[in-house]
């Protein structure tokens, strides 16, 4: 599955040193960590949760490919 990380966003947490991450597809879950790596970690987990509210193939697929970008951008920082 080819991923894009450019839909992986990075930008300041809620203090100096956090770091809060969402995706570009689905700006409304979002999750913060101490660096970039754990907090797309975090993102993972919360995208993973929405599977279970997805009611279509379409939105499911949707977000089985946003939890491989984030995974490959945790991976890659």
């Amino acid at each position: 599955m080819a991923t894009d990380q450019d839909r992986v966003i990075v930008t300041t947490g809620a203090t100096a040193q956090a770091t809060q991450i969402h995706h570009r597809d689905f700006p409304e879950i979002r999750a913060e960590g101490d660096s970039p790596s754990s907090a797309a970690s975090n993102l993972a987990n919360h995208l993973t949760r929405a599977l279970d509210s997805a009611l279509t193939k379409w939105r499911r697929d949707a977000i089985e490919q946003a939890i491989a970008e984030v995974q490959d951008f945790a991976r890659k920082s």
